[in-house]
């Protein structure tokens, strides 16, 4: 004997979640009204991502701050941080931006083109890569003295 749902579908796709419309595959696409975003704690920092139309995933984090001249290493510390900073974007990926903020706190910003409607899966192994390929920068500033804000 089949068995039946008790139940019919709660949803006709597709339909919208949050700020995500959602395809009857259960992909998701940024919603009509807003542009989806989520933040992701890794490594003691915060990266921003937001999904955009017509394919993009946008993704910020501030990878630490330049040590003051107030600290007690700062005389070795804060050359070295900024001279870091001058030559890291000759290593970085050509998509990555890195900047120094008035704060002195430094900010990474990438774009990676997606395809639109995405799966979780697909987002989430988008992002899980783009944070290991940047561990090993992550690494060479809190060696530097640049350390999470």
């Amino acid at each position: 004997m089949p068995i039946t749902a008790p139940f019919s579908a709660p949803f006709t796709a597709p339909f919208t979640l949050g700020p995500f419309l959602v395809d009857a595959e259960g992909r998701l696409s940024p919603g009509p009204e807003r542009t989806p975003g989520f933040t992701v704690r890794w490594r003691e920092r915060v990266m921003h991502a937001r999904l955009e139309s017509p394919a993009g995933l946008r993704m910020q984090m501030a990878l630490g701050r330049v040590p003051s001249s107030a600290s007690a290493r700062a005389e070795t510390l804060r050359p070295q941080s900024f001279a870091l900073l001058r030559g890291l974007s000759r290593v970085l990926p050509a998509d990555w931006r890195v900047r120094l903020c008035a704060d002195h706190s430094v900010l990474l910003e990438t774009a990676a083109a997606v395809p639109l409607p995405i799966t979780t899966t697909a987002l989430v192994t988008e992002i899980t890569g783009f944070l290991l390929a940047l561990a090993p920068y992550l690494d060479l500033l809190e060696e530097a003295g640049i350390a999470s804000a």
